[in-house]
């Protein structure tokens, strides 16, 4: 088992067989399969965040604080992501909030922004 199984991201009842229930709402299918593994890639040990961070972040002169700024607006933004497929997961549409649109709508949007830095 690996560390990302260990905190909650796999399931066993996965197969490569999709099921035409998983396609009736599909939004429902990711949800259920991004939501564990974006916890678990929160709670594991990581050693990187995005380089555009960096890039984007306000030049500072004290040593390290440019990446420790850098760091903590990668762990606000991978908040923001697991916020939003939370409430995607619990939650029906029109039972949700303005508000809870909006941070759906945010954490989405980051998601989609930040796709391709989903690593370590």
């Amino acid at each position: 088992m690996t560390e990302i199984d260990a905190l909650g991201a796999y399931t066993p009842e996965e197969t490569d067989e999709i099921k035409e229930q998983d396609l009736w709402s599909l939004d429902a299918t990711f949800t259920d399969y991004i939501l564990p593994r974006i916890k678990a890639y929160r709670a594991m040990k990581r050693h990187g965040y995005p380089s555009l961070l960096m890039a984007e972040s306000v030049q500072i002169r004290e040593p390290g604080e440019e990446e420790d700024r850098a760091v903590a607006e990668w762990e606000n933004i991978l908040y923001d992501i697991e916020n939003a497929f939370q409430l995607l997961k619990y939650g029906e549409d029109y039972d949700r909030s303005k508000s809870q649109h909006e941070d759906i709508t945010k954490g989405l949007g980051l998601f989609a922004k930040y796709y391709e830095h989903l690593w370590d």
